[in-house]
């Protein structure tokens, strides 16, 4: 088994560690499983630039390769470098994606170029504490260069120091992609307008990407049953603060933003002025036009099925038919629609709009096709965080339906949906988590 490390402490970090697997899946590995990531303090050498001192996001990674341990470190050099790390750079310095490989079974390497066990693989008590949590038994090798560790588990390894928990700052796992969101509303079903001043929306929107959010979806619309629709120009007074709080994150890459509207002059205003990465259109009713104008623009877009925004109490799609047949039916002709408009199709996510326009029967139903649905050949997104179909057997108020929505978001993820849009970024990483340690890692097969 070949064990290395992955560790991300510039630009959008999550996504740094998400492509690196992906580049090791294709490139290195028959097999791949995944170790949750670690946020850990930067090591930094005395009189290092205080910049420099950024946290890393550090994992490990393990399986089966073909390739000899030299081979090995040249497709780790070339990933680096199409990740975008710089061939030459600074050591100690902050960097893109930095990949080592930690050990080998029991293979002991020691040339000039490549030392195996890595030499520094003792004295970093994260790499250590992720061990142990894969499986303690693992062993150092023998003839490793560390004496003190030679032969010894990892689990004996780790209770040697006496502060092992005290090594990273907290724990995330890549998948699945969570959406967090902001309601910059006075009156959102969910949260109470607890966001609806720009600071506070601004503070929630790190808050989510720290949490471990994907993407950061702010809406300026409340779509709840019998609110009020504002205007464009207000809506736009809304989100523009934020987004001004938000842009230099935006630009350097360490945020995603989706901004949820439906209406084309306030997409023209977002296109021309901030870099989102997502138009969100509840509605699902642009004109070719505008569609046009963001995919030219390579920006994704959501699109949601829906039978009236706000929702309007009473209104369903027909007991006749059975939804999921609907959705797929509305999916295949949205798809063709936008690739017509010059948007790729994983460019297109399709929201199948839990509780617009479905009974709480009709949105289990839907949770329960999601294996059918993923089928439809683009991203697929479930917005099903704390909505009424809950109230069909949980009497919490909406705020209180947090354990309930991780639930579904676990049976979610396992039918592979794309993005699961979630109020509590935090309580579901912390379940993701969990479920992936017990689970002896994520695979990625």
């Amino acid at each position: 088994m070949i064990y290395l490390s992955i560790g991300s402490n510039l630009g959008n970090r999550l996504e740094n560690v998400r492509n690196a697997i992906r580049l090791l899946k294709k490139k290195v590995f028959n097999n791949l499983r995944c170790a949750p990531i670690l946020e850990t303090e930067a090591i930094t050498l005395s009189g290092s630039p205080a910049e420099w001192n950024k946290p890393f996001l550090n994992t490990i990674v393990y399986g089966e390769s073909s390739l000899t341990p030299e081979d090995l470190l040249q497709k780790l050099k070339e990933i680096e470098i199409e990740s975008g790390h710089p061939a030459a750079h600074k050591k100690w310095a902050p960097r893109i994606i930095d990949l080592d490989i930690l050990l080998w079974d029991n293979l002991t390497v020691n040339t000039p170029l490549l030392v195996i066990p890595h030499k520094e693989l003792c004295n970093r008590s994260f790499l250590v504490h992720l061990f142990a949590l894969i499986n303690p038994s693992i062993r150092y090798p023998e003839e490793g260069s560390c004496h003190r560790c030679r032969g010894k588990t990892f689990g004996e390894i780790a209770r040697s120091y006496s502060n092992i928990n005290e090594c990273f700052n907290k724990s995330l796992t890549l998948y699945p992609k969570l959406v967090g969101v902001v309601n910059v509303t006075p009156d959102s079903f969910s949260d109470g307008g607890k966001y609806f001043e720009h600071d506070k929306a601004i503070a929630k929107a790190l808050e989510l990407a720290s949490d471990g959010a994907t993407v950061v979806e702010l809406g300026a619309q409340s779509t709840r049953p019998g609110a009020t629709i504002i205007s464009e120009d207000e809506e736009f007074e809304r989100l523009s603060p934020v987004l001004d709080g938000l842009l230099k994150k935006m630009k350097n890459g360490v945020m995603k933003i989706s901004v949820d509207t439906f209406y084309p002059k306030v997409v023209r205003k977002l296109l021309k002025n901030y870099p989102v990465s997502w138009i969100n259109d509840v509605k699902g009713e642009f004109d070719n036009e505008t569609l046009e104008e963001i995919a030219a623009k390579g920006c994704k877009i959501v699109v949601m099925h829906s039978l009236s925004v706000p929702v309007k109490k009473g209104e369903y799609l027909s007991d006749e038919i059975d939804p999921s047949d609907e959705i797929i039916r509305w999916a295949e002709e949205t798809l063709s629609r936008l690739v017509k408009c010059g948007f790729q199709k994983d460019s297109v996510i399709l929201d199948p709009g839990i509780g617009f326009g479905k009974s709480s029967y009709q949105s289990l139903a839907l949770i329960r096709a999601a294996k059918q649905i993923k089928k439809i050949g683009c991203p697929v997104f479930f917005g099903h965080s704390r909505k009424s179909y809950l109230a069909a057997f949980c009497k919490s108020s909406s705020v209180e339906r947090d354990l309930e929505t991780i639930a579904v978001s676990d049976y979610l993820n396992e039918c592979e949906i794309d993005y699961l849009r979630v109020h509590n970024v935090k309580h579901h990483q912390s379940f993701f988590v969990t479920k992936q340690l017990i689970q002896e890692g994520a695979s990625y097969v």
